[in-house]
């Protein structure tokens, strides 16, 4: 690949801004591969837009022979490849045209999707890569090198939102000072169909429902199937700022549906809350979506409306009557074609377990912070592709605790760093707006990583986790937590009807990190408790239920309903020293534990003080 364009080259590219801003995005798109760092021969698959394929492939064909038509080699007889799209010149799809040989030099194909390209090719395909639409940077580009500079960088980003047709047309435009701006805002409605699930990064954990539902809507349109072979119904959980909003947008856009967004809190807030015109503000909202042939009808704050089995005496009459009707609502809707439920919560188990059986709310994902590359490539594309994610790692790195919400907010505050010196975005803005870090000491840092090792390898011990992450921070966010210092993730495999033994291995889990510090500094410290959803209130629950609910305690007498111990509970004294008591002896048998794993357990936070972050797996 030729990595610098000759003057005869460049002249041309001046007056042909579409393949200037390809050229730009496709080296983009292979900038970390060694066909383009090294020159290495191979298969190169890039799955672009549409409505740029074409300008795509005139870039591609610069990038790889320097503007000549073909290689002269007899293996391939061009150097580019168009797949499952009609040329204005060709009478055939270029598809046709594969026959996959072992190149001695490189060739492109390019897709609008990874479903048209042939399996046999994927798999011979050396690299598969993603060629993004040309960023804000691109336009201004093309600008600049055409002999204009009339553009700011918050005007490029507009003109990148608009069709492709669009962005090359005013690319192009001799002069854009008396461009009517307001011609680019979008029109009314339009707002919501942007951007589809496919175009935002991240969600990892919902794509394979979401490409499950994609394809049964497609098969619905078609009338393949009925609508009653869809999936409709959808619980997103996680931290606040974990994008379950936006996702529900993104969702309805790439089904093509409409969006019809509300919360408990909306419907509550109807009049004073009074019943009966909360009822009613719930019928509304499902009957707007039903009406639709085409909604997905999301719900927030799902948690709000209460569960049956923590209601307080005074408000059984209330709750009751919204949930009963909420119920109603959900099967009503279910049965009218083209109708999507999403609901949303930070607390999944406040809800009605009737709202979260089979056949409605059934299929539950939990949206996590992002990892590493989720990180840079969510800030890169809240800065409108400015900066490319792989530009952006070594700042996203040091967010290991950022939320989709905290990069939003972090790239409109670069944006207005950018504006306010008048130029184009760039790292120093973005590192300019960083939020404020306090060095974590190293003694804190190595009390983090053994508390983090000491879940781990009791959690190994348990024999009910196969794979655990662990990661710790180098410094924390001013003004928060230090408990927020490191964490450990793992999946339990959690069995239908779990046992006192299965049960009391996971308070054991919860209770390692503390027997972990006793062991090693003969000390504790305050990481395991002080808030809701730590360690020890997660222990203390555990153990309530045993002892007051499950009969697993010291005798079979029931006491409390298990789901109002997370509620308002006031054990008796009797139940209080029991409790205690089970904490005591499941603390001293996972120090035991512990201490004959010193050693292991020294050797590997040690590890992980280097490093930062490990990962376990069962052998």
């Amino acid at each position: 690949m030729e990595h610098r364009i000759d003057e005869t080259t460049f002249s041309k590219l001046r007056t042909t801004p579409a393949k200037f801003m390809m050229y730009c995005a496709l080296r983009r798109a292979l900038r970390t591969t060694d066909q383009f760092r090294k020159n290495e021969r191979g298969i190169i698959v890039g799955i672009v837009d549409e409505a740029w394929i074409w300008h795509c492939k005139s870039a591609a064909l610069l990038l790889l022979t320097e503007n000549r038509d073909a290689y002269s080699y007899d293996d391939f007889r061009r150097a580019v490849h168009v797949l499952g799209l009609k040329s204005k010149k060709a009478r055939v799809n270029e598809v046709d045209d594969v026959a996959i040989i072992h190149p001695d030099h490189q060739v492109i194909y390019l897709a609008p999707s990874l479903d048209l390209v042939p399996r046999a090719l994927r798999l011979a395909a050396d690299v598969i890569v993603d060629i993004k639409p040309p960023s804000a940077r691109h336009v201004l580009a093309a600008r600049r090198i055409g002999g204009v500079d009339d553009l700011d960088l918050s005007l490029a980003e507009q003109i990148v939102l608009q069709p492709a047709d669009i962005v090359v047309g005013l690319a192009a435009r001799r002069s854009l000072t008396a461009l009517d701006q307001s011609l680019l805002q979008e029109p009314v409605g339009a707002r919501s169909r942007t951007p589809t699930l496919s175009e935002l990064p991240g969600y990892n954990a919902a794509r394979p429902w979401v490409a499950s539902l994609k394809q049964d809507v497609a098969d619905w349109r078609k009338d393949v199937i009925s609508w009653t072979e869809v999936d409709k119904g959808i619980l997103l959980a996680g931290p606040p700022g974990t994008g379950k909003t936006l996702f529900a947008t993104a969702l309805a856009n790439e089904l093509g549906f409409d969006l019809i967004a509300t919360s408990v809190g909306d419907w509550q807030g109807s009049r004073s809350g009074h019943l009966g015109t909360t009822l009613s503000a719930m019928s509304k909202s499902f009957a707007d979506a039903a009406s639709r042939h085409g909604a997905v009808l999301f719900i927030d704050e799902l948690d709000a409306i209460g569960d049956r089995a923590r209601m307080r005496d005074d408000h059984i009459y209330y709750e009751g009557n919204v949930i009963g009707r909420l119920l109603e609502l959900i099967t009503h809707l279910f049965e009218q074609p083209g109708a999507i439920l999403v609901g949303a919560t930070n607390h999944p188990l406040l809800i009605d377990p009737a709202i979260l059986r089979s056949g409605r709310l059934e299929e539950h994902i939990y949206l996590d912070l992002p990892d590493e590359v989720e990180r840079a490539e969510i800030l890169s594309y809240h800065l409108g592709k400015s900066l490319s994610a792989l530009e952006l790692r070594p700042l996203t790195d040091k967010l290991r605790m950022a939320t989709p919400a905290d990069l939003d907010k972090l790239a409109r505050r670069a944006k207005r760093a950018a504006r306010s010196r008048g130029g184009v975005i760039n790292l120093k803005d973005v590192e300019a707006v960083l939020p404020a870090k306090v060095l974590l000491p190293e003694e804190v840092v190595h009390r983090i990583c053994v508390h983090e090792c000491g879940h781990a390898l009791v959690a190994m011990a348990s024999g009910h986790a196969d794979v655990i992450s662990i990661r710790v921070e180098s410094h924390m966010v001013a003004g928060e937590t230090v408990q927020d210092g490191g964490r450990m993730h793992y999946q339990m495999r959690d069995p239908a009807l779990p046992t006192e033994k299965q049960l009391l291995a996971k308070m054991r889990i919860m209770l390692a990190g503390l027997a972990a510090e006793e062991v090693v500094f003969g000390e504790r410290s305050i990481g395991a408790g002080g808030v809701q959803g730590s360690d020890l209130d997660q222990a203390t629950r555990l153990a309530y239920r045993l002892a007051g609910s499950y009969g697993l305690g010291k005798s079979l007498r029931f006491q409390v309903d298990a789901s109002r111990v997370d509620q308002s509970f006031a054990p008796t004294p009797e139940l209080r020293t029991e409790v205690d008591g089970i904490l005591a002896r499941e603390f001293r048998a996972t120090k035991e534990l512990l201490a004959k794993e010193k050693g292991r357990l020294m050797r590997m936070s040690a590890e992980l003080v280097v490093d930062r972050e490990t990962r376990i797996e069962r052998g």
